[in-house]
């Protein structure tokens, strides 16, 4: 219930933060409309006094340039009958000049000169003048004197300051001549009217109360409409041609409203004392507060009520739950927490349930797949009721096999990941759903897992030709590969079937990807293999004793290049002339493996070696290593048998073997070569000339000295013109019956027939 009251009284406190935001705003529009209003009244005394201002300077002017004026100037002291008729001129046009503005009090020119004193109405010399006008002031007469001998520009006044009178004025005083620039002749001096200046001043104080200052540019109080000076006053933080600024005056906070004018560098003050501001705002202060303590009274208690209403049937559902439930309402923070634990409680286990569930549907459609795979569904058995409770709707009754043997996915996991089986099922689930949605963007696909590989049975929509189809599987095979090698580091080889018309042809299916999935040792990994390309092969291979017995004998002798070109070529003819089976293909792999045992033997190599190196290829061949993968195993065997037999030869005089090698291929012909014959030749014993030939060369002395000449021999038996004895005798054989016999042996063929295949 306390989260019920906290609620409601966050939405209370809503109104009332917007109720005091209206109340700070009101009172902050209060102050501007005062201070707009209050620069309004500035600005129309400002336009007022102004217009008055610019009448005392053109009233200056006039005065300044009237002939008269400026014969006056320079009459001398002494006035004559002529300079007397010129002051009464001048005193008519001063008449006319007063009247034409009423806030033009008096003024008077004094001459320097004569001593005198011109007024608008009369003829004054200084003295008298002085005690009609000023004495009262109590401004001394030298002082005034003095006052008036300075050189002015059209300056403004305090009527205070300059003649010490208690009423308030201005004065303007200019030095005549205006264009003079050496001492001045004489001094205008214009006073404004005081009462007329200060109406308009107090119309602006009787609006607001407030007190009206005008201020010279050096911040001198020109004109006031306070009464009684109170106390300092000051100006300086008048910056600009308009604004407002708070201070204290008095023991008073005060708003200073001004405005400068435009005409002169005079400013227009209006000082209001900011209680004002706050008598205007107070009643909107008090209804603000009185309307707020009505709404939290209210409020407060329809709170109070509602958060009882509301609570009650939330009480009534935690009991419920709580009955029902094994948590303790108790454990939560709330009721709300309670109830959302009970929520989630129970949508967890209904999860659990759901995910378990479709668990075991997964592995029942998974186990039913591979079932249909293996032909173990019988022929009544409803497949299509059946699949279809597992959401399985075959669109057509054309179905394919694509099988995935996972080779390497060592990349995709950190090297702490120790964890075998969890990571292959990993990986198994990655490949699952990226073929599965391969699959499905066009036809559909379902992945199992049969015999430690990964099938999808792919059922392809109605109308799929089988050359779109393989187009359809070519892509989706190729695609998978490069996305999931890409981006997961997960290599592996596909094996497709071909396309079967009927779901009771999927075990045939599975057959034929299973078949060409054995052809990735010929083929080679990462591969994608269709059964097409290996449906016709051949059963036999071409392996003829003669390349097998030039393979000995290159190895015999420790040329690694020949001998490996041999090699090559075998491999090379077998795998691309002849399109051989699997099976040929590993055949052939053991003969040749077996035929260099033969030579390694015959070399000598440690028989524990050649045991390792057996076991090891034969291994290979077992597990369906590629034949390329062979083909280096046995090059590196190859290499260390040849490396075997050539230390063995450079182990004694090099240079020996040479020689009695040259010496036998110059004498081959000599039917009396023999062993004897060549040690008595280069001076060593024959049995020691039998082993040291053994070990350098590989064949005892008489095996090679029987080669040669059959290989001289081969080439004399291209030509039919030469007899087959008479060739005999060419290359050093005793009889014809001999030579027939060692060429059989070492070529497998008679001369004759050897002599009969050449010619084709």
């Amino acid at each position: 219930m306390n989260r019920w009251l906290r609620s409601y009284a966050l939405v209370l406190l809503i109104p009332i933060v917007m109720m005091l935001v209206v109340y700070f705003q009101t009172k902050q529009v209060i102050e501007d409309e005062i201070n707009r209003a209050n620069t309004a009244l500035l600005s129309q005394l400002q336009q007022d006094i102004d217009g008055h201002i610019d009448y005392t300077y053109r009233l200056s002017e006039m005065i300044a340039f009237n002939p008269k004026i400026r014969q006056l100037m320079r009459t001398p002291e002494n006035l004559e009958a002529e300079d007397r008729i010129t002051m009464v001129q001048a005193l008519t046009d001063f008449k006319v000049y007063n009247n034409t503005n009423r806030y033009v009090d008096h003024f008077y020119v004094y001459f320097r000169t004569g001593g005198f004193v011109l007024t608008e109405t009369s003829y004054y010399d200084t003295p008298m003048y002085y005690d009609l006008m000023l004495s009262s002031s109590g401004l001394a007469l030298e002082e005034w004197k003095r006052f008036l001998e300075q050189k002015y520009r059209g300056q403004f006044f305090n009527m205070q300051e300059v003649e010490g009178q208690a009423a308030a004025g201005i004065l303007f005083a200019q030095s005549l001549p205006i264009d003079e620039r050496n001492t001045p002749l004489a001094t205008l001096v214009i006073e404004l009217n005081e009462e007329r200046l200060l109406s308009a001043i107090q119309n602006i104080q009787s609006y607001n109360q407030g007190k009206v200052y005008i201020v010279d540019g050096s911040n001198q109080i020109l004109a006031s409409s306070e009464k009684k000076k109170q106390g300092p006053r000051s100006f300086d933080q008048l910056n600009g041609d308009l604004g407002v600024v708070h201070s204290r005056w008095d023991n008073e906070n005060v708003v200073i409203s001004y405005i400068q004018s435009n005409r002169t560098n005079w400013k227009y003050v209006y000082v209001l004392p900011s209680r004002l501001y706050s008598e205007k705002a107070e009643y909107v202060r008090n209804l603000t507060l009185l309307t707020l303590f009505i709404a939290l009274l209210i409020g407060t208690v329809l709170a109070v009520l509602l958060a009882r209403r509301n609570y009650y049937p939330l009480r009534q559902l935690v009991r419920a739950l709580a009955e029902r439930s094994k948590l303790d309402p108790h454990s939560a923070l709330n009721e709300y927490d309670y109830i959302e634990e009970a929520i989630e409680n129970t949508m967890d286990r209904n999860n659990e349930m759901n995910q378990m569930l479709e668990k075991q549907k997964n592995v029942l459609r998974s186990s039913l797949f591979v079932r249909l795979l293996k032909g173990r569904i019988q022929h009544d058995f409803p497949v299509q009721q059946v699949m279809s409770e597992y959401k399985v709707a075959f669109r057509s009754e054309d179905f394919t096999v694509l099988l995935f043997y996972l080779e390497d996915f060592s990349g995709f996991f950190r090297q702490d990941e120790t964890d075998a089986e969890k990571k292959r099922e990993f990986v198994r689930l990655i490949v699952s759903n990226i073929v599965e949605e391969l699959t499905c963007q066009q036809h559909q696909g379902w992945m199992v897992e049969i015999d430690e590989m990964l099938a999808c049975i792919v059922n392809f929509k109605s109308g799929t030709g089988p050359e779109d189809a393989k187009q359809d599987l070519v892509r989706i095979a190729e695609e998978a590969q490069r996305f999931i090698g890409t981006r997961f580091h997960i290599y592996f080889t596909a094996a497709v079937s071909t396309l079967h018309r009927s779901v009771a042809e999927l075990p045939a299916a599975y057959q034929e990807a299973l078949e060409a999935m054995e052809y990735k040792m010929l083929l080679g990994t990462q591969t994608i293999i269709f059964y097409d390309q290996i449906k016709n092969q051949g059963m036999s291979y071409v392996y003829p004793m003669e390349k097998e017995q030039q393979l000995i004998n290159y190895v015999k002798a420790g040329e690694f290049d020949q001998a490996k070109g041999v090699l090559d070529e075998v491999i090379h003819f077998n795998l691309s002339e002849v399109n051989l089976s699997i099976e040929m293909v590993r055949c052939l792999m053991f003969d040749m493996i077996s035929t260099m045992m033969k030579a390694a033997i015959e070399v000598n190599l440690g028989q524990s070696e050649l045991y390792e190196e057996n076991m090891k290829a034969i291994q290979d061949l077992m597990n369906g290593v590629t034949v390329s993968a062979m083909k280096d195993r046995m090059t590196v065997f190859l290499r260390k048998v040849c490396g075997h037999v050539e230390s063995k030869k450079k182990s004694h005089n090099f240079r020996l073997k040479e020689d009695i090698l040259d010496f036998i291929n110059d004498q081959y012909r000599d039917h009396n070569l023999s062993v004897n014959t060549i040690s008595e030749r280069f001076g060593i014993h024959p049995s020691y000339l039998s082993r040291y030939f053994k070990e350098q060369v590989g064949d005892t002395l008489t095996d090679y000295l029987n080669k040669l000449r059959v290989e001289k021999s081969k080439l004399l038996l291209l030509n039919d013109e030469i007899f087959i004895k008479d060739i005999c005798d060419l290359v050093g054989f005793y009889s014809i019956s001999t030579f027939i016999r060692l060429f059989k042996k070492y070529e497998g063929v008679t001369p004759s027939s050897y002599r009969e295949s050449s010619k084709y």
